[in-house]
């Protein structure tokens, strides 16, 4: 009897992921389409996933101020909002007007400098005459200039398409704060129905493994918010310092892009450097160096002390997911997907750390 069980969960799995395979086009535009109905709703439990950890922190700060329990919550959601207004405002009057800016600007640079670049190449026997007319016929064939300002163009024009779809995003801010309002009596309701629909056993699983995601992303973010601002300021003060241009926008650039490890720094620093080079190539250089050492400080100085691990994942794992996430969902899957692959590493560290210490 029990042989004839296994085989027959043999079939009915081999039988699920033969139809898997064969229908897998249908199932995933199946779950896109189901995905984008819902869309609202995924992405109002986002937000308010992610904007609980600083609301938490804020209602730890009124209840030391002595602040009444039954106005915490909806003074921490406004002093919430407010704080992030004050931020996307800030974020987008120093963009979008020094972006367009560094946009106009490249183009100019580039005709001036790459004369002096080939005549230097010349000179210096690196490159024949003939040589160097080559290489600018197939630059100006290939159109990487014009690829390159056109690229750097679009990102003005992807600040404003971020709230293109009004209506969902508006929508999802209004569920964000009925989750965030009455997050413990979701919290309720979802464990009554695991406890009446699975064993004890898998109750307690389950929620040992919210309990760690919790934690996790609790720590990632704000341990990323903290460093954030701490990189974005010394970005702006050391490039204010040396006298480079784009202080303020290289800054933002950092703050934000330091959400993504070790790749955000890296592109940063690239995108900076770009934008500097419009008004000079040489500080285009020293912008560099001085990012590179600002990064140095922070990393080894200020970020242990101040942040410390926050999520404890090797670098190999961190960026194969921040490489991996990029690949699936863009800047939103490079942010995320470090705190899922910590979860997945800590529970599969705890796994083989129990099953060595039952066999010893």
């Amino acid at each position: 009897m029990k042989k004839i069980n296994e085989s027959y969960k043999l079939i009915v799995f081999a039988a699920l992921a033969l139809a898997l395979v064969l229908y897998i086009g249908n199932i995933w535009s199946g779950l896109q389409s189901l995905t984008s109905v819902f869309s609202p709703i995924i992405l109002g439990g986002v937000l308010a996933f992610i904007f609980n950890v600083p609301m938490k922190k804020l209602e730890d700060f009124l209840g030391k101020c002595r602040v009444p329990q039954k106005l915490q919550r909806g003074l921490a959601l406004i002093l919430e909002v407010l704080i992030l207004a004050l931020i996307m405002t800030g974020i987008v009057s120093i963009v979008v007007p020094t972006l367009t800016t560094a946009v106009n600007q490249l183009s100019a640079t580039i005709g001036k400098v790459a004369p002096q670049v080939a005549k230097w190449l010349q000179q210096s026997g690196l490159l024949s005459s003939s040589q160097l007319k080559d290489l600018t016929k197939q630059l100006q064939n290939s159109d990487i200039v014009n690829r390159a300002i056109s690229l750097l163009g679009s990102l003005t024009g992807n600040i404003s398409a971020i709230f293109g779809n009004f209506f969902s995003v508006i929508m999802s801010i209004f569920l964000m704060f009925a989750f965030l309002s009455s997050k413990e009596h979701l919290q309720t309701i979802t464990s009554r129905l695991l406890q009446v629909l699975l064993p004890e056993k898998a109750v307690k699983r389950l929620s040992y493994v919210g309990s760690v995601i919790v934690e996790t992303y609790d720590k990632f973010l704000m341990g990323q918010m903290i460093e954030a601002v701490i990189v974005g300021i010394l970005v702006f003060i050391a490039y204010s310092l040396t006298g480079l241009p784009y202080a303020a926008l290289t800054g933002v650039l950092a703050g934000v892009l330091s959400f993504i490890p070790y790749i955000g720094p890296f592109s940063a620093c690239a995108l900076g450097a770009i934008f500097i080079f419009t008004d000079s190539p040489w500080k285009a250089l020293l912008s560099i160096a001085v990012f590179q050492l600002v990064q140095l400080i922070e990393g080894n100085i200020i970020y242990p002390r101040v942040v410390g691990q926050s999520v404890g994942l090797p670098t190999l794992f961190t960026l194969a997911a921040a490489l991996i996430g990029g690949n699936l969902f863009g800047l939103v899957g490079m942010i995320f997907f470090t705190p899922i692959f910590a979860v997945i590493y800590r529970l599969v560290r705890e796994f083989v750390v129990e099953k060595e210490e039952k066999k010893r």
